[in-house]
């Protein structure tokens, strides 16, 4: 006799849902997280949003930042490092940095030609190989100007061990341009 259960049926003596319910419920928490987090990293979620007004909260879907950009990141310490960024709607950041260096933030709109963004990434033990072995993390916070399709952002970034104690601070500057649909001539 087969006793496994239809795994999309409720469990009657425990009255707990089954996988539609908790895959309904797991949708339903991600729109939730998602509305909370739109006002950006240093905001306080819908409530903070609503005082801020429609407009501030409009411009994260609509500012110029928007989209996905090509540059060039300059450390301090004289590394020099080709990224992919994208700002996404909402206030999403994520960057792709010299191809295998994966970062994920936020970013908020400081007018139509500024932006702020924060990004997190894993440390690994070889900085220039695939990270196979971590040792902690890299945050930074950047402050970006536009003009047209140029991004400049200027920050700090910190290398961070397991235990938190900060191993390497270095001043950054990225310079990038809009990533289009186009392919070059030739």
């Amino acid at each position: 006799m087969n006793s496994r259960k239809n795994p999309n049926e409720t469990d009657e003596s425990k009255n707990l849902p089954g996988r539609r319910g908790l895959l309904g419920r797991a949708a339903a928490a991600a729109a939730g997280l998602t509305a909370a987090s739109v006002t950006g990293p240093w905001g306080a979620g819908p409530a903070a949003a609503a005082g801020r007004g429609d407009e501030d909260l409009r411009r994260l879907f609509t500012h110029p930042v928007l989209g996905t950009w090509r540059g060039t990141v300059s450390r301090s310490d004289g590394e020099v490092e080709q990224t992919l960024l994208a700002f996404h709607p909402g206030g999403m950041f994520t960057a792709f940095t010299d191809g295998i260096h994966v970062a994920v933030g936020r970013w908020e709109d400081r007018g139509r030609t500024r932006v702020r963004f924060g990004l997190w990434q894993v440390l690994p033990v070889d900085i220039h190989g695939l990270p196979h072995a971590y040792k902690g993390e890299v945050r930074a916070l950047h402050d970006a100007r536009l003009s047209g399709d140029t991004l400049v952002s200027r920050g700090v970034g910190k290398g961070i061990d397991l235990d938190g104690n900060v191993l390497l601070t270095v001043d950054v500057e990225v310079r990038a341009t809009r990533f289009g649909l186009s392919l070059p001539e030739g």
